[in-house]
């Protein structure tokens, strides 16, 4: 199987990282999390002797977008890194918006970088559609491990995590208002750039997010054309 590219899309809930995990685990894919990478940046020790990452932080934190231009140069030296090496690789949610993805004047974006790496073909959009109500119920109730940053199983009255047992936390852009901000964001930002993708000769996979995870999964191997393979490098 040649190398390949899918960037999942969605909005808060809608199962990106599930899916980019699955990816993962079942084809040998790399999964870029570009929201956990961003986390690890802005929360990392000495953050605040930093004037941009102290900013990012921030932003971050009240469920805005992180500086497109900051988080476009972090994305792309490491997706060269991975394209360097031979590997197929999987976005939750990244590149995030136009400028991230397709540049602006003479700056080129993270597409130009992984074109060059995987090939205009190989490259797959997949946007996951849920209700807002669904974002809401998801995040509101989600929980992730304070150390290795594993979610919390649905509907399991647990306190410490499955795998390491470190405690659980509810991340700051789970709260109910930051939610609703970061839905504000995403109709804003980031859905336009399906249009975008369109215009330039992509092929935007849209799939149904609501069903239970292996159902999505299911439907998203499928139009992939992933059912009979194994890896993803």
């Amino acid at each position: 199987m040649p190398k390949q590219v899918v960037i999942i899309y969605g909005p808060p809930g809608a199962g990106k990282g599930t899916q980019a995990e699955l990816l993962a685990r079942r084809f040998g894919f790399v999964h870029f999390d570009t929201g956990r990478f961003l986390e690890m940046l802005v929360h990392a020790p000495g953050v605040q002797k930093d004037p941009i990452l102290r900013r990012e932080r921030k932003n971050f934190d009240t469920g805005k977008l992180i500086t497109p231009a900051w988080v476009l140069k972090m994305v792309k030296e490491e997706v060269k890194k991975i394209g360097a090496a031979g590997y197929s690789v999987v976005f939750s949610a990244s590149p995030r918006t136009l400028y991230e993805a397709f540049g602006e004047g003479k700056e080129k974006g993270l597409l130009a970088t992984l074109v060059k790496f995987y090939g205009k073909t190989n490259i797959h959009p997949v946007w996951l559609t849920i209700r807002p109500a669904t974002t809401l119920k998801r995040n509101s109730a989600r929980k992730i491990c304070s150390v290795c940053g594993l979610p919390k199983l649905a509907n399991a009255r647990i306190s410490r995590c499955p795998f390491c047992e470190g405690p659980l936390r509810t991340r700051t852009l789970d709260k109910p208002s930051v939610i609703r901000e970061r839905l504000k964001e995403y109709a804003g930002r980031t859905y336009p750039m399906f249009r975008e993708f369109r215009r330039r000769g992509f092929r935007v996979i849209k799939v149904n997010g609501e069903p239970a995870p292996y159902m999505v999964f299911q439907n998203v191997t499928k139009v992939l054309g992933l059912s009979s393979s194994r890896s993803g490098k």
